[in-house]
């Protein structure tokens, strides 16, 4: 398996989530390829490889596909699966002659669009040596990745969600909560800024993540919108599972998402959520009104009329976080990780 690092990030998350379920019945070798900090952590028998003297700051292309292909030959694997697209290609130039079996894991937003020189590197890599198998976050992904990938098979199997802790005699709090990156505008914290500012019920809003406090621009949206009182930053939290258990609500309200990690975390806490209904991933996950609600994306007023419903409607809030609960099921590693374990052996046995 070849992930981006270990450090904090939706991508390295699931990265190591996949690595832990595949090692409870399979050998891993992890190929992390950044030396960073490490945010999260590997199950102890899964052999860990990190580059020694280069990719510490920035990605060395030549190096780095030779890298793997030295791994490649070392390690044997039966089938290799990679996260990122861009990573996926260096490891198909790694894999020219080879016969491995290869799969991507695609993770970014089907609107995303890489830049040059990007596109034309990943497009001679996919030309040269096509993925067996290629693994979609939604079904919306599903369908552009089709397009793309038109020589490889295409599944859409979700990420896992890490087991998260229930803490049942902690009760709710009356404040939302959103979890994310501040200075990253597909994020969407200025959407919900603007809605917060128009709701008619008082919530504070908390803010989770991130490496700095916040943004300039949403620091000068607090201001115009008169929220520094019900706005806090909590930074990065190490821990989420408490703050789950006593959050009243949870809003994601990004524009893009490979796969929204955060939204299925809260879900599998119980917690009842909103979520603007962008590209791609909410639709995958809520069925609205039964297990969270959906709001049009874009619509500042529908947002913030769903928040005001929600805290207005214990009876609802209740409802909804019991239904949510099923996320613990649907998106656990036992799950998620034969549904992969099952897609690559299919396209090996080919």
């Amino acid at each position: 398996m070849i992930g981006p690092c270990l450090a904090m990030g939706g991508m390295e998350r699931a990265s190591a989530n996949t690595a832990n379920g595949l090692s409870q019945k399979s050998e891993v070798v992890f190929v992390s390829l950044f030396k960073k900090p490490h945010f999260f952590q590997l199950n102890p028998g899964i052999h860990l490889e990190e580059p020694d003297n280069f990719n510490s700051s920035s990605l060395s292309l030549f190096k780095t596909v030779k890298w793997i292909r030295k791994l490649v030959k070392t390690h044997k694997p039966d089938s290799v699966l990679v996260f990122n697209k861009f990573y996926s290609a260096l490891t198909a130039f790694a894999l020219i002659g080879n016969s491995v079996p290869f799969f991507i894991s695609e993770r970014s937003s089907p609107l995303y669009v890489w830049k040059q020189p990007f596109r034309l590197i990943n497009w001679l890599a996919f030309t040269l040596r096509a993925p067996q198998g290629v693994i979609a976050q939604t079904s919306i992904a599903a369908q552009y990745q089709r397009k793309y990938y038109k020589k490889s098979k295409v599944k859409v199997i979700p990420n896992i969600v890490r087991e998260v802790q229930l803490f049942p005699a902690i009760p709710r709090e009356k404040f939302i909560l959103a979890v994310g990156r501040f200075n990253d505008a597909l994020k969407g914290f200025d959407r919900l800024l603007e809605a917060i500012a128009i709701t008619k019920t008082d919530w504070p809003l908390y803010l989770a993540g991130g490496e700095n406090r916040s943004d300039p621009k949403l620091d000068t949206l607090i201001e115009t919108c008169a929220l520094k009182e019900r706005i806090h930053f909590l930074g990065k939290v190490t821990d989420m599972d408490p703050l789950f258990a006593r959050a009243g609500l949870f809003v994601i309200p990004s524009r893009s998402e490979g796969f929204p990690n955060a939204l299925v975390e809260a879900m599998a806490a119980g917690l009842p959520c909103i979520s603007f209904d962008f590209v791609a991933g909410p639709q995958d996950i809520i069925e609205d009104g039964i297990n969270g609600i959906l709001v049009p994306d874009g619509n500042i007023q529908k947002l913030a009329d769903a928040i005001d419903r929600l805290i207005l409607d214990e009876n609802l809030q209740i409802q909804l976080g019991k239904n949510a609960l099923a996320a613990r099921e649907n998106y656990k590693a036992e799950t998620i990780t034969k549904e992969i374990e099952q897609f690559i052996l299919s396209n090996i046995n080919e």
